[in-house]
């Protein structure tokens, strides 16, 4: 069975679909998936360029793969860092923007006006329509180069810094880079290469009687970066275990701040595990930790401290006993229960010694705005930040999260807000609040335009089983339940709607068979997808023919399961009419916003308009607007009036028929002409 692609979320490992097909062809060992995938994680890189780091596939043969695959050609490092490159084309491109794309421009033919690039991903639309629209050309052509050499390039021809192209060399030199013909077709561009016949082919410059051969500079020397100082035996590309068994030269354990965290977060969700109403808990408070300390632009010493409080808050209490500051703030009677257990995580952890920002966030996050908290009474700016932080997202996905919060249910984002805006100045930090609201509501009204948040039901009586999936569904933006036998599988479906259910065929009170079954029976449609130890062809067989999406033998990577059930999600959800709408206000996001959304999304749907008595409609298709109509127009037209509505709400509708493309305009260009009229108009 076949890896699909890794789900789109905040976080996003790019090149994981040609990680998957490696896996399956056996180029790549299935036990070394994982690492590549944290491997790029933290290096903040593709898959493509981790395996090439992890020595797992030499850089020649990985993109004469990817060429082949897509039909088109490739460079190696060695060739693009000898490019001479016009340096008029060069300014054609923003450096910001090749940046952006990963992209570097190698060849533009003024009789055909074809520009030829290379780039790190060349099944990205938006890189073509970027490059048409940046540059004027009428085609572009997209070759394949590796990531770190296309970088490399941009230093070299943008800044002048050949540093990047010395430093890739010399690591890439020792895996013996291949640069035959056959292995390294190299694209062409300006004074090296020629198009001739559809071939890219080396062309000789015009030497005059006075001009001397080009010779290549041999490239300086260049000393490895020194590591970390704190960290002096650990590289960046250690592996979890690696960077946790280094030792420095004095004899002391020393731990890469991510990889400390990452340990955290995995022993934290292995905890909760074992609470079913609790289970993530800790992980989504960290995260939502991690988004504020990056918009109110704290140090990352500081976010890191923030953190490892967040994981560690509700480490020794009970699940009688979790109060969050909104518990306390709503409950006096609960005040004197807080105040018993809260030092509970800081003197489990006394021996560690925990930073200054952690121990301050875990000690004060009890702590209120106006001075009526405890242990200290401190108020307003008095109150470490991390713990002001810390007490408004426990507070928050304690009320989304748990039917057991101080709403009494699990609330919407909104309604979440809402009822912590009550506290505002009181328990909470104003500005804190402020933050959150902007990012769940406006980053997740974003994030639905996107892609739904996706809900998965686990069913299987193993608790370590499922604690993996469940990080890792988590880590995709999963909301996951977990249930342990087919009776309470039924109770959760039949009270919460799923859009996947991930079985075993073994369960205590039956088998997932039944489960499946009476799924059917009961009218539940959502589609469940077996996991389990069972190999047995019969069991293949049975599951298939009663209806499962999928059927996965154990052991499986958990990255696997996790890309598969978002492949069932996405077929699922074409195969029958309506799907999930999105709406919001036009004061949360103006409209230009939602449609270049949905244009990089390449989404699909009808985005209909309100403001007073006017209603306007825009049909997309494949991320392109196909019409549109406004009162009496229709068309560019109608696009143009609709984008001049600033207030109202909009509702993007995902039920739509295949629609003739009346307009032809790509939907940023319909942006720009839109801006270019209002601007005019306001003169």
């Amino acid at each position: 069975m076949s890896r699909g692609a890794q789900q789109e979320q905040g976080v996003r490992t790019r090149g994981v679909a040609i990680l998957d097909r490696l896996v399956v062809e056996g180029r790549i060992p299935p036990e070394r998936y994982d690492e590549v995938i944290i491997h790029a994680q933290r290096t903040q890189s593709t898959a493509e360029e981790a395996m090439i780091q992890l020595g797992l596939i030499e850089e020649a043969e990985l993109l004469k793969y990817i060429a082949n695959l897509y039909q088109t050609q490739f460079v190696g490092s060695e060739r693009l860092s000898k490019a001479g490159v016009d340096p008029d084309l060069i300014r054609k491109i923003p450096r910001k923007l090749a940046k952006r794309l990963t992209v570097f421009p190698i060849l533009f033919d003024k009789r055909t006006r074809t520009l030829s690039i290379v780039a790190a991903d060349v099944t990205d639309d938006d890189v073509r329509q970027q490059m048409l629209f940046t540059t004027g050309a009428r085609d572009v052509k997209i070759y394949v180069a590796r990531e770190a050499a296309i970088r490399a390039a941009i230093s070299k021809h943008y800044d002048q810094d050949n540093r990047p192209f010395e430093m890739l060399l010399s690591g890439a030199s020792s895996r013996d880079v291949r640069t035959s013909r056959e292995s390294d077709p190299v694209p062409g561009w300006g004074r090296v290469f020629e198009e001739k016949d559809g071939l890219l082919v080396h062309r000789a410059p015009a030497r005059s009687i006075e001009m001397e051969p080009a010779n290549d500079p041999e490239p300086e020397s260049l000393e490895p970066e020194p590591p970390l100082e704190t960290h002096p035996r650990i590289s960046a590309s250690a592996t979890m275990i690696e960077a946790l068994s280094a030792t420095s030269q004095d004899g002391d354990l020393k731990v890469d701040p991510r990889v400390y965290l990452e340990t955290l977060k995995v022993l934290v969700t292995l905890i909760e595990q074992l609470n079913r109403d609790r289970g993530g808990h800790s992980t989504r408070v960290a995260r939502l930790c991690e988004q504020l300390g990056e918009r109110i632009r704290l140090t990352k010493p500081q976010v890191q401290g923030i953190l490892i409080a967040a994981y560690l808050h509700d480490v020794g209490v009970s699940n009688e006993s979790h109060l969050t500051p909104l518990d306390v703030a709503s409950d006096e009677a609960k005040c004197d229960l807080a105040r018993r257990v809260y030092t509970a995580p800081i003197r489990l952890l006394e021996s560690v010694a925990l930073p200054e920002t952690a121990h301050d966030a875990l000690r004060h996050r009890y702590e209120c705005f106006d001075g009526r908290g405890f242990p200290e009474r401190l108020s307003g700016k008095n109150i470490p930040l991390g713990a002001r932080v810390l007490a408004v997202a426990e507070s928050y996905i304690d009320l989304t999260q748990s039917q057991r919060s101080a709403a009494g249910r699990r609330l919407a984002a909104e309604d979440a807000c809402d009822l912590l805006d009550q506290h505002k100045g009181t328990t909470f930090d104003p500005a804190v609040l402020d933050w959150l609201r902007h990012i769940v509501l406006d980053d997740g009204l974003k994030t639905q335009l996107l892609a739904s948040r996706n809900r998965v039901l686990i069913v299987d009586p193993d608790p370590e089983e499922t604690s993996v999936l469940e990080v890792r569904f988590a880590e995709q933006g999963y909301e996951v339940m977990i249930e342990r036998d087919v009776t309470t599988a039924l109770r959760r479906l039949d009270a919460e709607n799923f859009d996947v259910v991930v079985s075993e065929v073994q369960l205590s009170d039956g088998d997932g068979f039944a489960l499946l079954k009476r799924m059917r029976e009961n009218g539940h449609k959502v589609p469940l997808m077996f996991l389990t130890a069972q190999r047995d062809q019969s069991f293949v067989h049975r599951g298939l023919d009663l209806g499962a999406a999928d059927y996965v033998v154990k052991p499986a990577s958990a990255a696997v399961v996790a890309a598969k059930a978002g492949r069932i999600i996405e077929e699922a959800r074409s195969q029958k009419p309506g799907g999930r709408g999105v709406s919001g206000s036009l004061q949360e996001m103006g409209l230009p916003d939602v449609i270049q959304i949905l244009a990089n999304g390449r989404k699909d749907g009808r985005l209909k308009v309100r403001s007073g008595n006017l209603r306007g409609e825009m049909m997309f298709q494949g991320g392109s607007i196909h019409d549109a109509v406004f009162g009496d127009l229709t068309g560019a037209d109608a696009v143009y009036e609709i984008l001049r509505l600033t207030e109202g709400d909009f509702a993007l509708d995902p039920t739509t028929e295949p629609i003739e493309d009346r307009i032809g305009i790509p939907a940023h260009h319909l942006l720009l002409e839109a801006m270019r009229r209002m601007d005019e108009a306001g003169r």
